[in-house]
């Protein structure tokens, strides 16, 4: 069977992709390995508890150019951000309240430190400009070479300086450049910009801003992130797309040096003009590709077998309860309220330590809970009210191999008795949590995480490490930075190109656009604004 295009994969990136260039004429079909599509979109229903065992905080929501142009509310697609982000418990009995509202969140600060609150309001009004300016249209273009980029915004104006600047820093110079001084503080701020994997020692300061400012304005997809996965599925098919699941793509055929298709696992043969694969550099180049020989062949398969993955993955806990919703009586009502809980970190060097311990290939039980039932009743059985149930998740960071008292695997009983302390733990601040009668307890360790998601190897959940050389114009090579691969027809639209992962649809996006030029389609969608601007203002 012939196609104009064929996407490898169906997660966010592969979805999108295809959703794009179907409504834009072409005769996509996406190709997924599992019997069912989403990616690291999984939302496993169990009891009548969904439970979202990968992604699960949403950092872009609306403003991710596909939930408009894709009309994703049509389909279903509802955000749900609390007001209420994060909850910092302290042994002392303190609280630190983070808000969407900078406002909220500074007043909060200001029982820490009245200077640091000054600081941070200033932190987040830089941030946001930073944000909304360069940082979000940069993620729906094509990266620029790094030189390229730099020149423009140090040539630009006094924001484009900064945002150059804190590129060639570490998260932890940015955020000491802000010069906070509780340790507190200090420690909130440190935890916001590393829980989803940003290493604090990095050169990657320019995404601080995106981490501190999205992270609390995260969202719940309702009823579950598998949601958003099934939505742009119905795109797809409902524009004359077709997904085909449990296809295991064996190879890209090539012909004369050019992709023209794909073998399936069990012999089956389909072409098309572009190939767009959302799969690793590993996959993509040593899999797929196989041996190609001569110049581009070692090129790619040097981008291959120099790729970096994640120092660290997630541990992810879930129990759905009857009994109450946790209840934090040594810290106030409202914490209950909170989207995230977070437990064990006293300071910027308790963050640094957790963080070296797991590295080290330790298991050390400290991160974050939640009771998602209490900001979407959609996720706890239905047949009973509101109430009686509650769905608790804890994510912390975890090692892929636990190097205690030897090298362990991620085996069910080891997975259960971290999953038993970290609920111990979370009971030390909410003594309910012990009380509940357990209905439902599944954990994913990092293992997990690469079992189900293939291109997630060690439990990468960015598809490879955040690092200055895996970056924008380097992610995952500057030959391959444009979406473009040195093999005609083949493209790259996954997490492992820019802007990289955490569903934010970039990767996706971007490449549609770049395979509609290539076909001499039309791309119907207007730029975002702030791309426009972005060009006015000479930083892209």
């Amino acid at each position: 069977m012939e196609y104009d295009v064929l996407v490898i994969g169906a997660g966010p990136n592969g979805l999108t992709a295809a959703a794009y260039l179907q409504k834009a004429g072409f005769r996509v079909a996406v190709l997924e390995r599992l019997p069912e599509t989403g990616g690291g979109m999984v939302t496993q229903e169990i009891c009548g508890f969904k439970l979202n065992h990968h992604a699960t905080y949403m950092l872009l929501g609306e403003l991710m150019p596909p939930y408009k142009d894709l009309e994703l509310e049509k389909w279903g697609v509802k955000f749900i951000r609390p007001e209420k982000q994060m909850a910092f418990l302290f042994k002392n009995g303190k609280t630190l309240m983070l808000y969407s509202d900078p406002q909220k969140s500074a007043e909060s600060i200001s029982q820490f430190s009245e200077k640091d609150a000054e600081k941070f309001k200033k932190m987040w009004a830089e941030f946001k400009e930073m944000f909304d300016k360069f940082l979000l249209p940069a993620t729906y273009l094509p990266p620029l070479d790094p030189v390229e980029q730099t020149e423009k915004l140090q040539k630009s104006d006094e924001l484009g300086k900064k945002i150059a600047e804190i590129s060639e820093m570490t998260p932890l110079e940015v955020l000491n450049s802000y010069d906070f001084q509780d340790p507190h503080v200090r420690a909130a701020l440190l935890y916001i910009t590393t829980m989803f994997g940003l290493e604090p020692d990095e050169i990657i300061g320019f995404l601080v801003p995106i981490y501190v400012l999205r992270v609390l304005n995260s969202a719940l997809v309702k009823g579950g992130t598998h949601h958003l996965a099934s939505s742009l599925r119905r795109v797809v098919e409902f524009s004359g797309g077709h997904v085909i699941t449990t296809a295991y793509v064996k190879k890209v055929i090539l012909e004369d040096g050019k992709a023209v298709g794909v073998e399936l696992e069990d012999g089956t043969q389909l072409r098309a003009k572009a190939i767009i694969s959302t799969l690793n550099p590993e996959q993509n180049f040593k899999e797929l590709l196989g041996d190609l020989g001569g110049e581009i062949g070692e090129e790619l398969k040097d981008v291959a077998e120099r790729w970096e993955w994640e120092r660290l993955s997630l541990f992810i806990s879930h129990r759905g309860i009857i009994g109450k919703k946790p209840m934090y009586p040594k810290y106030g009502e409202d914490i209950s309220e909170f989207l995230n809980v977070v437990m064990g970190y006293e300071s910027e060097e308790d963050v640094l330590e957790h963080i070296k311990n797991c590295t080290e290939g330790k298991i050390e039980i400290k991160g974050h809970g939640s009771c998602l039932s209490v900001f979407d009743p959609l996720l706890v059985p239905s047949h009973v009210p509101y109430g009686e149930h509650h769905l608790l998740r804890w994510e912390m960071r975890a090692p892929y191999e636990i190097k205690e008292n030897g090298t362990k695997i991620w085996l069910h009983e080891v997975k259960k008795e971290v999953a038993k302390k970290c609920f111990e733990f979370w009971a030390e601040y909410s003594p309910d949590i012990a009380e509940s009668t357990v209905i439902v307890e599944i954990s994913w360790s990092p293992l997990d995480i690469e079992n189900h998601t293939l291109t997630m190897k060690r439990g990468s959940i960015k598809h490879g490490a955040y690092t200055s050389l895996q970056m924008g114009y380097n992610r995952p090579s500057p030959e391959c930075s444009s979406y473009r691969t040195p093999i005609e027809g083949f493209y790259l639209g996954g997490a492992s190109t820019h802007p990289g992962g955490m569903v934010i649809l970039g990767p996706g996006y971007n490449v549609a656009k770049v395979v509609c030029e290539d076909l001499g389609g039309e791309w119907k969608w207007e730029e975002i604004p702030s791309i426009k601007e972005a060009k006015q203002r000479g930083y892209l």
